[in-house]
């Protein structure tokens, strides 16, 4: 017996894989023709290539160690092609050291083995060695290819490294390698990744013979922005059909994703249709996925609810579905279709989808359903992962019980910094700010280290809540502990001290800052805005764009209301340029703040034309539109927009109803007014708030309507009806109407209004009839109860006592 057959036998007794007592017996018969003694070594051609798939499968090191080791014995070591395979399974199996050596063994100047190297390396995850591999190639001047170039790009962009990924491109120029549809697919994707979709677009032109991979690549950069420069995803891909080339999968989901981001629905729609004559991707699991998200970022649940009806449905498609409708606000209709799910379709959720319908829960505050949720994880015996914790926690706290979320944190055996953050907001939801800075003391003490999420949390609560001190407080907690390097953290902290009404405070964040960007222009702006400083929004808004700072939909429409705020229409018409050369046009809600604007300037013509040229409107357009017409008292036109949405099924909402109230109001039209107040819960279920009976009651007080009036307001179920009692009360001193006046006053006096017109406006009807006595007395007890009205003044006023 050979000492080579003594050490197979002795390594598959040693190893229990059967895999590798097989792949030994193999490596014994091939090695065994092998040695360095035998006389025909250099005439045997052995199929080196045979011999790798003894490689494939070894999951074990120390026993691809021991094939290394016999290898190495009979001489092979040198081998190029055994070696390649070696490293592979060596760089796959997480042991870089070993694949270095092995790669310093078989390495020459042949540039295929570098290539090799790379795509193993770059394979097994190690990006940054296929980059050492790129320099020592350039450093021993060994030249590189094709593919060389697209794997080292892939892996600048794996490790999100554009300096040196321009410096690749540069060499791919250099080589006229950039037109290649490999180099040129990398370079989009590096591109893409930091947004750069210019340098994209420029770098897909140049592709001479572009194939799927490349218009693909093209479409799936343009899914990464939600900028309004993705629409020229669509024209790639009518291209890419006008050449011939099918539309795979791939590219379909890219597609439907940058629709849903520009709630393009019916492009979306085409798309849909496409895949459907096509059979592209049938009962494909992603793609249907994908279907059922873009239509609910579009707002058409129906649709996506319909998809998921002619379908087996997974349970991503479902968490898709009620994900969109949580974000859209949509959250009773999230949770109606969980049992659709459980019992019609039969898909079993996953924590993913408890936690979609327990955050629904907790926007409306339905406790009792989070709680029998909660019971069925006890009932099946489903385990509390940190996920379903978390949502869990949420709601109680949402719910104000605060207790129970106290409670299932404390029962977690291990807690996270993802967990305590959901404990410190929900303190902080329920006004319990010393609770939430005791637990970050807590969370610190027990080792947990807070994160940028903790911070920011505890800033946007403070911020929310006006708390300066606090919120001073816990800046300093930021410079402290380092969170201060982190440009979100300094954006929160320039926003809380706006939020305050420090904007000094906040500028001198802002100022200093060295790595400004949008959302560091952007709250700046607003914190200008909200404190009455629209000059300076104008202001920042400009300098901005000297920075190289591209405005998005929220910084343009912040521009917008300060220079509608300033009565600036040259600037309102820049601005609109500035749109419409950026294609920013389709954008939603740049263009209704755009209606808005040029309707508070004065020019509802513009308003109008803006309007009627948009291809898509949305429910805020409409309103804004309406509420133009309003502001100018084209009353009859409000009525005409507000059928016209009914016959295209745009269903309204608070703000549609109290304009349209508003404007029959003041136009006088009862009937119209009762009709629209009445079908708001009898066709749109919207509930009236109190905007909306107080609009009711001002149509029917301008119309004389005064018993219809009060009888109203009776049967309102408002908990607080002095305000448009006293709306009612002002309508009868206008019409005579004494004796309900009087009836008015003393439901009012009854329950003791807490605010000092209401006082004055009774007196008033007491001396418009001469019962002086009765003015005494209420003059009395407007004193009694302390309240004390200021005497009005002017802003030209204010602004010289400022001055002086």
């Amino acid at each position: 017996m050979t000492m080579l057959s003594i050490l197979v036998r002795n390594f598959a007794g040693n190893t229990s894989s059967k895999f590798n007592k097989v792949a030994l017996l193999k490596l014994s018969r091939w090695l065994s023709g092998s040695t360095p003694n035998t006389n025909s070594l250099s005439s045997k051609k052995h199929n080196f290539d045979k011999s790798a798939l003894l490689f494939q499968g070894c999951a074990d090191v120390r026993f691809l160690k021991k094939i290394h080791a016999n290898v190495f014995t009979h001489g092979l070591c040198w081998d190029v092609i055994l070696g390649s395979k070696i490293l592979s399974c060596y760089a796959n199996l997480g042991a870089l050291h070993e694949s270095r050596l092995v790669f310093q063994k078989i390495v020459n100047d042949d540039i295929s083995l570098w290539n090799s190297a790379m795509v193993d390396y770059f394979r097994a995850g190690y990006p940054e060695e296929v980059i050492i591999l790129y320099k020592r190639l350039k450093l021993n001047q060994i030249g590189f290819n094709g593919k060389t170039i697209t794997f080292v790009m892939k892996s600048c962009t794996e490790l999100k490294n554009l300096y040196l990924g321009k410096g690749v491109h540069a060499d791919s120029l250099k080589l006229a390698l950039s037109g290649n549809k490999f180099v040129g697919s990398s370079l989009i994707g590096l591109y893409s990744k930091f947004s750069k979709m210019n340098d994209s677009r420029g770098v897909f032109e140049e592709i001479i013979n572009k194939d799927i991979v490349a218009y693909t690549s093209m479409i799936t950069g343009y899914s990464e922005t939600v900028d309004s420069i993705a629409w020229n995803a669509f024209e790639i891909a009518t291209d890419m059909l006008q050449n011939n080339l099918e539309v795979n999968r791939v590219t379909l989901v890219s597609l439907l994703q940058i629709a849903g981001n520009l709630g393009a629905l019916q492009e979306g729609k085409s798309l849909h249709c496409y895949s459907i004559r096509r059979a592209i991707g049938v009962s494909d699991d992603i793609l249907e996925t994908s279907i059922v998200n873009f239509y609910t970022r579009c707002g058409a649940y129906q649709s996506a609810a319909t998809v998921l009806q002619n379908s087996k449905g997974t349970v991503a498609s479902w968490n898709a579905l009620l994900s969109g409708l949580n974000r859209a606000g949509q959250n009773f209709n999230a949770i109606q279709y969980l049992p659709v799910m459980l019992h019609e379709h039969k898909v079993t959720p996953d924590s993913v989808t408890f936690a979609n319908v327990l955050s629904a829960c907790a926007e409306l505050c339905y406790f009792c359903f989070a709680a029998s949720i909660h019971a069925y994880f006890i009932r099946r015996f489903i385990p509390m992962d940190v996920v379903l914790t978390t949502a869990l926690i949420e709601v109680y706290t949402k719910c104000t019980r605060v207790m129970r979320s106290k409670y299932l944190f404390d029962q977690l055996i291990i807690k996270d910094v993802v967990s305590y953050n959901a404990m410190i907001y929900g303190y902080l939801q329920n006004d319990m700010a010393n609770e939430a800075t005791s637990l970050l003391n807590y969370m610190m003490a027990e080792g947990v280290a807070p994160d940028f999420a903790t911070v920011l949390s505890l800033l946007a609560a403070f911020a929310d809540q006006r708390d300066l001190v606090r919120g001073r407080w816990i800046h300093g907690f930021a410079i402290r502990h380092g969170f201060c390097s982190d440009v979100d953290v300094e954006n929160q902290i320039l926003y809380m001290y706006s939020a305050c009404g420090k904007i000094a405070a906040a500028r001198a964040i802002f100022d200093p800052l060295e790595k400004k960007n949008l959302v560091s222009w952007t709250a700046m702006m607003k914190g200008c805005l909200s404190n009455g400083h629209a000059d300076e929004v104008v202001q920042l808004f400009q300098v901005m764009q000297k920075y190289g700072e591209k405005p998005d939909s929220v910084s343009l429409v912040t521009a917008v209301q300060a220079v509608s705020d300033l009565g600036h229409l040259n600037g309102l018409k820049q601005i609109h340029c500035f749109v419409y050369r950026s294609l920013l046009e389709k954008d939603k809600i740049t263009a209704n703040s755009l209606i808005s604007a040029y309707a508070k300037c004065g020019k509802l013509d513009l308003s109008a034309g803006l309007f009627f040229s948009l291809k898509y409107r949305n429910l805020d357009t409409w309103n804004a539109m309406i509420s133009a017409y309003a502001m100018h008292g084209f009353h009859i036109n409000v009525l005409e927009m507000f059928k016209q949405m009914e016959e295209e099924n745009i269903q309204p909402d608070e703000l549609t109803f109290s304009t349209v109230l508003t404007a029959c109001s003041h136009a006088g039209l009862v009937k119209d007014g009762w009709r629209i107040f009445n079908s708001m819960t009898s066709v749109y279920s919207v509930l009236p708030q109190e905007e909306h009976y107080g609009c009711m009651v001002d149509l029917l007080g301008r119309a004389g309507h005064l018993e219809d009036g009060y009888k109203f307001i009776k049967l309102s179920t408002l908990e607080d009806k002095s305000t448009i009692f006293c709306a009612l009360l002002s309508a009868c001193r206008t019409h005579g109407n004494t004796r309900l006046a009087h009836a008015i006053s003393k439901e009012l006096l009854e329950h003791g209004p807490q605010n000092p017109g209401i006082y004055a406006l009774i007196s008033e009807v007491y001396a418009q009839e001469g019962q002086w006595n009765e003015v005494a007395n209420t003059k009395a007890r407007a004193d009694l109860s302390g309240l004390k009205k200021h005497p009005g003044s002017s802003l030209i006023e204010s602004m010289e006592q400022g001055m002086s």
